[in-house]
C-alpha cells in the first residue's frame, strides 16, 4: 500500500462504492414509497370510478367464492340500512364496514389487506389488496433499480484503474529518467506533460541534479587538475633519482631502491588519476569509431604477455568471436588492459588467465577469467568502489576497476565481477557493450 497509484485506486473504488451503496439504498426506498402510493392511487381511483360511473351497480349480487386470483383488488359495496354486502366481488372476505375513510392497513381473515374506504351519502366503497401482494410487487419493481449500480460500480472501478494509471504513466516514465542517472549521464527532467502539482518536485530534482552535476564536475577538474600539476614533480623526482643512483652508496641502495619503488607508485597512481579524469569526462561523438574488439583483446595479450611469461602464468583467448562496438578504442583498450592487469597481479605463479569474447543478447561481452584466489562474496558489491582494495597484500592503486566502471558507463555498457562457479577459485571479470554491425 506504499504505492502511491494503490493508494489513489483504493481511495477512488471505497469512495464510488460508498456513493453506489448509499445511491443503491436511496433508490431502492424512493422506489418502494412510489410503488406503494402508485398502488394506493390504484384503489382510490378504482373506488372513484366505481361511484362516479355507477358501475358499482354492475357487479355480480352473489359471486362465486374464492373466484378471484389472489393478485387482484377486492371490491365491497355497502348500502345504507343494509347489514350485508351490496355487492362484492368476494363475499367471503368480511371487510370492516366501520373503517375511517381513506386509507387503512387491516387484518382480516388471517391476512393483512391495505384497503381504501370511499364513503357517500348512499353507499360505502372499499376497495382492498393483499398487503403480501403489495410487497411482492414493490420489492420486484424496487429490486430492477438495483441492476444498474451492481453493474455501474464494478465499470467504475475499472475507470478509475484506467484513469490512475493513465494519469501515473508519466511519473513512470519519470521515474525511469531518474534510475538512468548517473555521474555520466546528468540531464535534468522534462517537465512537459507534467502535471501542476507535480512541477515543483520535478524543479527540485532538476536543481539538485544540477548542483550534482556541478559537484561531479568539480571533482573531476580538481582530480584531473592535481594529476597534472603532480605529474612534472614526480617525472622530475624520477630523473634525479636515476641521475642519482650512480652515486649511492652500497650500504644505501637498499633504501634507495624504497624510494624509487615510492616515486614509481606515485608515478602509477597519477597515471590512473588522469585516466578515470578522461574515463568521466563527457563523451565527444567526434571521437566514436567502429572498433574491432578481438583486435584489442589480441593487443592487449600481446603488451601483458612479457610480464605474464615471466611469471610462468599462460595466457590466452579460448573464444574470440567476431565482434565491433561503436566507441574510442582507445577506452575499451584500457578497460580491457585494467581486468588483465589485474588478472594477472593476483593470479599465482604458474596460473593461468584465459579471455574470451562473445555475442549475448545484442551485447559484445569480453570476459576474463583468472585462477586467482578469488574475493569475499561480501566485499564483491564494492569491487567498482574508487580507492576500494578486497586484497591489501597485493600492490595497487584501488582505481583500475572504478576505471572500467567509468568507461563502461560512458557507452551504456555493463561491468560485472564475480568468483567462478566450475570447482576451482578465481575470479571472472565481464565488461559488456553494445555490438554494432
Amino acid at each position: 500500500m506504499r504505492s502511491l497509484r494503490n493508494q489513489l485506486v483504493l481511495a477512488l473504488c471505497v469512495l464510488v462504492s460508498v456513493v453506489g451503496v448509499v445511491q443503491g439504498i436511496s433508490s431502492y426506498q424512493l422506489s418502494r414509497a412510489g410503488m406503494s402510493a402508485l398502488l394506493d392511487l390504484r384503489l382510490e381511483q378504482a373506488a372513484t370510478r366505481l361511484y362516479s360511473s355507477g358501475l358499482a351497480d354492475s357487479l355480480p349480487t352473489i359471486a362465486a367464492r374464492g373466484s378471484q386470483p389472489e393478485g387482484d383488488i377486492v371490491v365491497t359495496i355497502w348500502k345504507e340500512g343494509v347489514t350485508s354486502p351490496y355487492r362484492s366481488t368476494e363475499p367471503s372476505l368480511a371487510l370492516p364496514r366501520d373503517a375511517e375513510p381513506g386509507f387503512a392497513t387491516r387484518s382480516v381473515n388471517g391476512e393483512n389487506w391495505r384497503i381504501y374506504t370511499l364513503r357517500e351519502p348512499s353507499m360505502v366503497i372499499q376497495v382492498a389488496q393483499r398487503s403480501r401482494v403489495r410487497h411482492e410487487l414493490t420489492e420486484a419493481r424496487s429490486m430492477n433499480t438495483l441492476w444498474p449500480m451492481i453493474v455501474l460500480v464494478p465499470l467504475v472501478w475499472i475507470a478509475v484503474l484506467l484513469v490512475v494509471r493513465r494519469a501515473l504513466r508519466r511519473l513512470t516514465s519519470l521515474g525511469a529518467q531518474v534510475q538512468a542517472i548517473d555521474p555520466t549521464h546528468f540531464k535534468t527532467l522534462s517537465t512537459s506533460g507534467v502535471p501542476t502539482e507535480i512541477r515543483p518536485f520535478i524543479a527540485s530534482i532538476n536543481m539538485m541534479i544540477e548542483r550534482l552535476a556541478q559537484s561531479i564536475e568539480t571533482e573531476r577538474k580538481f582530480i584531473a587538475d592535481a594529476a597534472h600539476e603532480l605529474r612534472t614533480p614526480i617525472t622530475a623526482l624520477q630523473l634525479q633519482a636515476d641521475n642519482l643512483q650512480p652515486h649511492i652508496a652500497p650500504g644505501n641502495r637498499e633504501r634507495f631502491g624504497e624510494l624509487q619503488s615510492g616515486i614509481t607508485r606515485s608515478g602509477r597512481l597519477i597515471a590512473q588519476l588522469l585516466r578515470l579524469a578522461r574515463a568521466d569526462a563527457a563523451l565527444q561523438p567526434d571521437t566514436l569509431t567502429r572498433v574491432d574488439v578481438s583486435k584489442v583483446v589480441v593487443e592487449v595479450v600481446a603488451e601483458v604477455l612479457p610480464i605474464a611469461m615471466k611469471r610462468g602464468i599462460d595466457i590466452g583467448a579460448e573464444e574470440m568471436t567476431s565482434a565491433h562496438v561503436r566507441a574510442n578504442e582507445a577506452d575499451i583498450g584500457i578497460a580491457l588492459r585494467n581486468l588483465v592487469s589485474n588478472a594477472i597481479r593476483y593470479t599465482p605463479d604458474g596460473g593461468k588467465v584465459d579471455l574470451s569474447v562473445h555475442l549475448r543478447d545484442s551485447m559484445v561481452w569480453i570476459e576474463v577469467v583468472d585462477t586467482g584466489p578469488g574475493i569475499d562474496e561480501a566485499l564483491l558489491p564494492r569491487v567498482f568502489d574508487r580507492f576500494f582494495r578486497a586484497n591489501t597484500q597485493t600492490e595497487g592503486s584501488g582505481l583500475g576497476l572504478s576505471i572500467v566502471q567509468a568507461i563502461v558507463n560512458r557507452y551504456d555498457g555493463m561491468a560485472s565481477l564475480r568468483n567462478r562457479d566450475d570447482g576451482q577459485t578465481g575470479i571472472v571479470a565481464s565488461v559488456g557493450f553494445i555490438a554494432v554491425p
